[in-house]
């Protein structure tokens, strides 16, 4: 069975009045989503598409991957819904990356399931290297595949808070997923783009291998982030895989 550690942080920032940010986090469920829309419509999309998957699993045994990105769609759809029936929320939308714990039911054996639409990001350290695990969708990150951007010039291009991709704009959304294997050790971050529009990678890898408890160290990129100037809402949430607990098989 899959153990896990997990901590988190969220602020408003330096420059924004309000946060539209929504986090999430409970035992084999963990979710970022960074909202968009004005005045109260990004506050609400993001909260709706995580309480609305939420819901949507709170029926799904087992829980794998299909359904998490089934529940995903739905999602989508109630953000939609919500935006078509009140004016004053049309055109809202949000980002949301997530991590869970899912079955594989043919080999029954548990992994963990990544499912990503929009910027916001999730980065693994691992062996105290940092990489980043999904692909923004977004304008900047499309051209620097395209090889028409280099990565340093992405990093501070005009145009980077574009996104090509976000729950609540259309009646169906392509959703990014993986499946990877647990690793004892293994670090995962899920972010919004508040925290790497601010924070250097390697910053935020000295971070991860400097503080060990993931309350600590959410809380210092949070701090990090403002530090660096706070133009976004900024949220953090660190997943660590930890060792298996073995019970002895009897004692006497």
């Amino acid at each position: 069975m899959i153990r896990l550690g997990w901590g988190s942080a969220s602020d408003v920032g330096r420059a924004r009045q309000q946060n539209e940010d929504f986090l999430f986090t409970e035992e084999g469920l963990y979710i970022v989503a960074d909202g968009m829309g004005g005045h109260r419509g990004g506050a609400v999309a993001s909260e709706l598409a995580v309480s609305s998957l939420r819901s949507h699993l709170d029926d799904v045994d087992p829980l794998t991957t299909d359904s998490l990105v089934q529940a995903v769609q739905l999602a989508n759809e109630s953000v939609v819904s919500a935006a078509s029936d009140d004016p004053e929320l049309s055109g809202m939308g949000t980002t949301l990356c997530a991590i869970a714990v899912v079955q594989v039911p043919e080999v029954g054996v548990e992994r963990l399931a990544i499912v990503n639409v929009g910027d916001s990001r999730v980065y693994l350290l691992k062996d105290g290297h940092l990489e980043q695990v999904t692909d923004d969708h977004s304008l900047v990150a499309s051209l620097e595949r395209q090889g028409r951007l280099t990565r340093e010039e992405a990093a501070v291009h005009p145009q980077r808070n574009i996104i090509t991709r976000a729950l609540g704009i259309d009646a169906r959304v392509m959703v990014d997923s993986w499946e990877v294997v647990p690793i004892p050790g293994d670090r995962y971050v899920l972010c919004s783009d508040g925290l790497f529009n601010e924070v250097e990678e390697n910053r935020i890898a000295a971070t991860l291998r400097k503080l060990a408890d993931p309350d600590d160290a959410a809380s210092e990129l949070v701090r990090l982030a403002n530090e660096g100037g706070g133009r976004d809402n900024i949220s953090v949430v660190i997943v660590d895989v930890l060792p298996c607990q073995h019970v002895p098989s009897g004692i006497g």
